[in-house]
């Protein structure tokens, strides 16, 4: 066993900005050599999102697959099982893994970590169970502290985040303006709405290209939707070695995106010096996106959001201020290899945060019974289903 203290990362397996965050900080930090590092991947039988397929840089990468039908205190068993006996932190974003630490008594300091509203709302209602929360928002950071301030005093922290950064300004000389998506292909995303941007976009005569970057079940929708349309490419890279080499070459993210935290998509491309136009939305969006590097457009407002298009687009000048001044905010607070070592030098403090005497349970249904099957509860679950 190592004399090291270990830090063990769990995060569903499917691809999008939750993996990428945790694959940023993991594979960035300079200061993971202090611990022996695990990732656990949550695959559930029933999520058939995309696996993330990126190489983390770490002693051991683990598959945890289960039901969510499952009797769920031996799912919570077999999980705290992987999660070891070594004390260090356990960094999580999933109720799963902090009820099983709970439940099972596992030394590890639990760290919960903030992506968006559903996560502060999960973080709230586990309460104690959790002995330090991290946002890269301030806002989401403030809102579980605001909840409860005696509980949360000096246990909720704003560090950050941050994407590789490019060593220089990549070069944009394009005859039509370059507009990118950037994300999974769901509702949420806004990806339905881009269509009817690039019509308004048609009928005030801006020509321009379009590259949609992503995966998800609405692929076969959009291309249909777009069907005819010759100024649109789909495209779906497995590295982000290969999204950059996509982003360098385009000038605008359009991301009418309703739901976020703070978008991994906003600041790769503000990395490749791609200026965002984006919905308002709480949070690190806020944080990020100010009036000399972008526009945020009131909620679903798509006409506003082809005005300011219209606007870089006519204005080859301020296109490239605005991208330059992108890309050097990117570098100056966004710089992944800075801002993941924030994380590892909170993780390192372990010891002063875990709580000794936390009061919270967990909740378990009466087919959560430990004497019972998780074969015989999940067949029981399937019926009634």
């Amino acid at each position: 066993m190592s004399d090291k203290p270990e830090i063990v990362f769990t995060f569903p397996a499917c691809m999008g900005g939750v993996a990428s965050f945790n694959f940023n900080i993991i594979n960035n930090s300079r200061l993971i050599k202090n611990f022996r590092s695990k990732v656990i991947l949550l695959q559930a039988d029933e999520d058939n999102r995309p696996v993330f397929s990126e190489q983390f840089i770490v002693d051991e990468v683990q598959t945890f697959n289960y039901s969510i039908r499952e009797n769920k205190y031996h799912l919570l068993k077999r999980l705290n099982f992987l999660l070891g006996i070594q004390q260090g932190a356990l960094v999580a974003d999933n109720s799963l893994t902090i009820e099983a630490a709970a439940l099972f008594n596992n030394p590890k300091t639990v760290y919960s970590l903030l992506h968006d509203y559903f996560y502060v709302n999960e973080t709230v209602h586990l309460a104690d169970l959790v002995d330090v929360a991290i946002a890269h928002s301030s806002f989401f950071s403030d809102a579980v502290f605001a909840s409860n301030p005696a509980l949360f005093f000096d246990r909720t922290f704003y560090i950050p985040y941050g994407v590789k950064q490019l060593d220089a300004f990549p070069a944009k000389d394009n005859p039509l303006v370059k507009l990118v998506f950037l994300g999974r292909l769901v509702a949420e995303k806004g990806v339905r709405q881009l269509f009817e941007i690039n019509e308004r976009l048609v009928k005030r005569n801006v020509k321009a290209e379009w590259t949609i970057i992503g995966k998800g079940p609405l692929k076969p929708f959009l291309q249909k939707q777009w069907a005819g349309r010759s100024n649109v490419s789909f495209v779906a890279p497995d590295s982000t070695h290969a999204v950059y080499e996509i982003l360098k070459k385009q000038d605008i993210l359009v991301f009418p995106t309703s739901f976020e935290g703070t978008p991994v998509s906003v600041l790769e491309c503000l990395a490749n010096g791609v200026v965002p136009v984006t919905n308002d939305l709480p949070g690190g969006i806020r944080d990020i996106v100010t009036e000399n590097i972008g526009f945020k457009c009131r909620l679903n407002n798509l006409a506003e959001f082809a005005e300011n298009i219209c606007l870089l687009a006519a204005d080859a000048r301020r296109l490239n201020t605005m991208q330059h001044a992108c890309f050097e905010l990117a570098q100056q607070h966004f710089n992944i290899k800075n801002n993941a070592d924030s994380y590892f030098r909170k993780f390192l403090e372990y010891g002063q945060y875990r709580r000794m005497n936390k009061s919270g349970t967990v909740k378990l249904s009466g087919l959560d019974k430990k004497y019972l099957p998780s074969k015989l509860v999940e067949w029981i679950r399937r019926m009634k289903n």
